[in-house]
């Protein structure tokens, strides 16, 4: 060991009597420096400003934080331009000696080819930490520049850097011994480190070479881990390719001094390869990685709402199938040369916790039956021409695809609109996952926990909306249905992409069945028969849940209803003098009640900050009165405000005519508060009855952003808040700087100027003292 440090040494001390190493230090300090303080800058000059506009303003209130916010985007640029640097630093290790002769007084001297290899490895390392001390100086300044800053995160984007800068020397070290020409050196260092970040992309449409050019692509290994996330499959990577590289070097020396065929020294690359591709398999194998999320927050992490999901699982195979149309939707993101970002990017964190997931993929193409539009398109005959012709411009196989008459003996995708969607399968039951034509493409957490729980559990949430009465309609998405909300398995916010079911029934011809979670009374245009009444009161007297839609104008068709649990639909509209809208949109706040009913973002913030009551935009509702009756606890869930501008129009309300004129006399009510929706619980049958009533029905339309804030609350409180499952993480709390724009300026001005000026002043002191000894 003591060999070792000497010759670290002495290569330390060789590279810093070199002009290129303290240009190299100047320049990679003056890049730095740019990029990190130039967002301190930017952000502290927005802080100002805000304050003095606000004093009472909050904040940078993102969801990420200032810690990542502020210099995530460096990290990568630092990232992505260090390979430029050290090629210029390594090119003349080895060689350097060759050149000189002094190799061959290494080589008589009792040294190991091995010690001399560390030796100047660990000599490389050590102006890597130089180069990392730059980093660090300029994240502590962030760390004092941030409130509550996520100083993790910053470590664990340090040894990135540090790993990748470290692997960049192996292997400049190892090329550097190929050719006694330092130039010619530094260019093959050079295009190595560019292979090295593009192979990723290279023969991914092949199987066989698809994983072996991942793990050989060192552009996206540091991804992870500059985010906060560390994983032994990466720190693994790191060093298994620094010790390839460094036995590469080990070799190529050894085979210098020995007269030995070059097939010995083949076999032995071939060996070290075959054996850290091996280990590089089995340290990424699913269950076999070790995760630690140093960020604050967990971000990196599942949610522990859906980690608690998946332990619903109970060990056995999840088959999950990847469906891909060559002429669906979001095509691309499902080819072969996608799979492993969809392997790695998407799939991982759920691995991590439950390993036993068997990943598949289908190719195909086909389209609805009647549906001409992609051959008057593609001016085609028949769908195999179009196939052909889509395939040709996105630059894939048709062989890979599946024709139309082999996917459907297969299975039945047409429900699924023929999309990209994943199919899982669980000891024998059948869900699929979605995708989404966004720029996020694949299902949150939410949507991943309501089909795992159709999976684990044995029956699914059903919620049943009564129909014979232009009823609003799950099934139809027009002004006013709530099909989107509930059954449009292309919305993100629909119901049945978070696990819960949605259908009718006409009270006329069927009973009410009893699996029923949530009866929908959504505001009937038609006075409901004496046997569907008789049918919902027995429903509700029964203890069962329900949402009972009301409507303005119709109040008399669920008031025989609602009268009986001790509420009433008053008559009239609620109006107010609207300068910029028509006088019966209003505004109506969440009580602090509703927002304790579920977990919707709004609702979750109430809840742990105490501020920013909800709202939910109403057009046309009714007030509600209700008293408490038959055990019944009745709180107002939306409410607002009357003033002398708001009242109770009695009278004919025409929404586009002239504005409404308050008159007493003709029975317009003004109130001091208006109540817009309730909720009711009660204890019978050993369980606690929930029942939500609204006086409106539009605010739930997609036209009134599907609830506002209340969301699907609602649905969610009746369901005793096990659907949808939500996913809310707390707020950042590093949301200020503690600076100003003025010190700020310093220390852009320091790190640009003066720091950089005083490391080229010390190295111009040593590098002339260095030639006049």
């Amino acid at each position: 060991m003591g060999i070792i440090i000497k010759i670290a040494k002495a290569e330390l001390r060789s590279l810093f009597y070199s002009p290129i190493a303290w240009f190299l230090t100047v320049v990679f300090f003056v890049v730095c420096g740019i990029q990190f303080v130039n967002p301190i800058v930017v952000y502290s000059r927005i802080q100002d400003v805000m304050l003095q506009s606000d004093p009472k303003w909050i904040g940078f209130d993102d969801i990420a934080g200032l810690s990542f916010n502020m210099f995530s985007g460096v990290y990568g640029k630092v990232v992505e331009n260090l390979y430029l640097f050290l090629p210029l630093l390594t090119m003349g290790v080895i060689n350097r000696e060759i050149q000189s002769g002094s190799i061959k007084m290494l080589y008589s001297s009792p040294v190991r080819t091995r010690e001399i290899v560390l030796g100047k490895y660990l000599g490389l390392m050590g102006f890597n930490m130089v180069l990392l001390v730059s980093i660090a100086l300029l994240l502590l300044t962030g760390w004092f520049s941030i409130i509550n800053a996520d100083y993790k995160a910053f470590l664990s984007a340090l040894l990135a850097i540090f790993l990748l800068s470290n692997t960049y020397a192996a292997i400049g070290l190892f090329l550097s011994s190929l050719t006694s020409y330092q130039i010619l050196a530094g260019v093959l260092t050079f295009a190595v480190f560019f292979a090295l970040k593009a192979v990723q992309w290279l023969w991914q449409d092949y199987d066989f070479f698809r994983d072996l050019t991942w793990f050989l692509s060192i552009s996206n290994r540091t991804e992870q881990m500059l985010g906060g996330m560390i994983t032994t499959r990466d720190v693994a990577y790191f060093l298994l390719i620094i010790a390839m590289f460094l036995s590469f070097a080990c070799i190529r020396l050894k085979s210098t001094q020995e007269s030995r065929s070059w097939r010995v020294s083949f076999f032995r690359y071939a060996g070290v390869s075959l054996l850290v591709l091996m280990l590089g398999y089995f340290s990424s194998r699913p269950g076999y990685v070790g995760y630690l999320d140093v960020t604050t927050r967990k971000t990196n992490t599942l949610h522990p709402a859906t980690q608690a999901v998946i332990k619903e699982l109970d060990g056995s195979p999840l088959k999950v199938t990847l469906y891909t149309n060559l002429l669906g939707k979001n095509a691309r993101t499902g080819f072969p040369n996608m799979r492993n970002p969809y392997i790695w990017h998407f799939w991982e964190s759920m691995r991590r916790f439950y390993p036993n997931i068997d990943l598949k993929y289908e190719y195909y193409y086909d389209f609805k039956d009647g549906d001409s539009s992609a051959l008057k398109t593609f001016n085609a005959k028949d769908i195999h021409e179009v196939a052909d012709k889509v395939a040709e411009i996105l630059d894939v196989r048709l062989s890979l695809f599946k024709k139309p008459e082999e996917i459907r003996k297969q299975i039945d995708l047409s429900k699924e609109e023929y999309g990209l969607v994943m199919l899982l399968e669980y000891k024998g039951k059948r869900t699929y996952l979605r995708t989404y034509q966004d720029d996020r493409v694949w299902p949150d957490q939410n949507h991943i926990s309501g089909s795992i729980r159709r999976l684990a559990r044995d029956t699914v949430p059903a919620m049943l909306f009564t129909t014979g009465h232009y009823e609003r309609n799950p099934y139809k998405f027009g002004e006013r249905d709530y099909g989107p909300h509930t059954r449009n398995i292309a919305s993100r916010n629909a119901l049945v992409n978070k696990g819960v079911d949605a259908d009718t029934v006409s009270l006329l011809h069927s009973d009410i069945p009893d699996s029923t979670d949530i009866l929908v009374v959504a505001d009937p245009r038609s006075a409901l028969d004496t046997v569907e009444q008789r049918k919902i009161l027995a429903y509700l007297e029964s203890g069962k849940d329900a949402i009972l839609y009301a409507e303005p104008g119709k109040q008399q068709m669920l008031n025989p209803i609602l009268n009986t649990i001790g509420v009433n639909a008053d008559n009239g509209v609620i109006v107010t003098e609207n300068l910029h809208n028509q006088p019966h949109y209003m505004m109506a706040t969440m009580t602090p009640n509703a927002h304790y009913m579920a977990l919707e973002q709004t609702m979750f913030d109430y809840q742990v900050y105490k501020k920013d009551l909800g709202v939910v935009y109403q057009v046309g509702t009714a007030n509600l009165s209700f008293r408490e009756t038959n055990g019944f606890k009745a709180e107002p869930i939306f409410k607002f405000k009357g003033n002398n501008k708001t009242w109770i129009e009695t009278g004919i309300f025409v929404a586009d005519s002239a504005a409404p004129v308050f008159s007493k006399a003709e029975g317009d009510v003004q109130k001091d508060e208006y109540i817009t929706a309730i909720k009711l619980i009660r204890k019978i049958n050993n369980r606690e009855q929930r029942i939500i009533v609204t006086g409106d029905g539009e605010f739930m339309t997609s036209l009134r952003q599907d609830g506002g804030n209340f969301g699907n609350g609602g649905y969610s409180w009746l369901l005793d808040n096990e659907y949808p499952v939500y996913h809310n993480t707390p707020k950042p709390k590093d949301t200020f700087l503690r600076i100003g724009k003025h010190q700020a300026k310093i220390l852009w001005f320091s790190y640009v100027y003066i720091l950089p000026g005083l490391i080229l002043l010390s190295g111009t002191v040593i590098l002339t003292r260095r030639k006049r000894k």
